[in-house]
């Protein structure tokens, strides 16, 4: 009787976050392509939706723009239910996919046991871990140590091509793209045409590479809608950060450019190529304006930076 006079509470789902939360949830579990099945239910025991479960990430995510910081939302709800139970290789990505590389190399240091530098998939996630660090060498040494127990172990080739593409081995590193493309199940597609971003869309799992997919957008016939679709992939690699920053530039994009490029220096301080081209753009901009205010406590940011990095012989 009284629910019929007052009515029950109607468990609402917000469909747009449910979208983000299973996207998000197959990236934080490294799952491209699949599906995760789950149930949360509230302390009566119904079935709730993930905006109920999660409702405090749900208030937040409400507020926010970016797909990414979307995303780290979502990433810092989950690690409540599922980091314990994650393996070391997931921990690893899911730090470094969330712009943590630093935290992911604390991680691997501080808990990582002789057994686990026997894990092709653990060997993988470090390579990683070190290529968003900007160590190429050490990038290079996991990956290869990773294909050595597992030659065909694809997160290894791919990381392993990027590292050495950036090295400017740039033969060895095609020579990879190119097998990894032809044992994906893009030759299956049987499409005419086929876009940049569904070559390098983690969910399609063809080539999901940074490097690759700055290689694909490279070009005067892409437009900016397409570089800021691929940035949603790969917003947490300071190459890729700094490369969409350059490609602005230089259609002159002046202000938008600068923007991205300072803080992709500021949010990965150990990236070199942005710290000092942001420099040198603040002092170009300085000297076309002529004004010695602009951007007074970045310049200063990136001065200190690049005097404990003992950087200046590269200016």
């Amino acid at each position: 009787m009284f629910n019929n006079l007052f009515g029950k509470k109607k468990i609402t789902e917000d469909t747009e976050f449910t979208v983000d939360f299973n996207d998000a949830l197959i990236r934080y579990m490294g799952y491209p392509g699949g599906e995760i099945e789950y149930t949360f239910k509230d302390k009566k025991g119904r079935v709730i939706p993930p905006s109920h479960a999660f409702e405090g990430a749900y208030n937040e995510w409400k507020n926010i723009q970016s797909v990414w910081d979307k995303r780290s939302v979502i990433f810092s709800a989950l690690d409540d239910i599922y980091l314990s139970k994650m393996t070391k290789s997931q921990i690893i990505e899911r730090f470094v996919i969330d712009r943590y590389p630093e935290k992911a190399l604390m991680f691997h240091n501080e808990f990582v046991k002789d057994d686990n530098l026997e894990d092709p998939d653990y060997l993988a996630a470090l390579a990683k871990c070190y290529f968003f660090l900007n160590k190429l060498d050490e990038s290079v040494d996991f990956a290869n140590k990773a294909l050595a127990k597992e030659k065909d172990h694809k997160k290894a080739q791919i990381i392993l091509a990027d590292a050495l593409h950036l090295q400017s081995k740039h033969d060895e590193a095609h020579q990879i793209y190119e097998a990894v493309i032809k044992n994906s199940k893009l030759s299956s597609w049987g499409k005419d045409e086929i876009n940049v971003i569904e070559i390098i869309d983690f969910n399609n799992d063809i080539l999901h590479s940074s490097v690759y997919a700055v290689g694909l957008l490279s070009n005067e016939q892409t437009d900016e809608i397409t570089w800021d679709r691929a940035a949603e992939e790969f917003y947490h690699c300071p190459y890729f950060r700094s490369q969409h920053a350059f490609w602005l530039l230089n259609k002159g994009e002046s202000l938008r450019g600068m923007a991205k490029l300072l803080t992709c220096a500021q949010e990965f301080p150990w990236f070199k190529d942005a710290v000092i081209n942001a420099k040198s753009g603040i002092l170009q901009f300085r000297e076309q304006m002529g004004s010695d205010d602009l951007w007074e406590n970045e310049l200063n940011y990136l001065n200190e930076v690049i005097k404990v990095a003992n950087w200046e012989s590269a200016e």
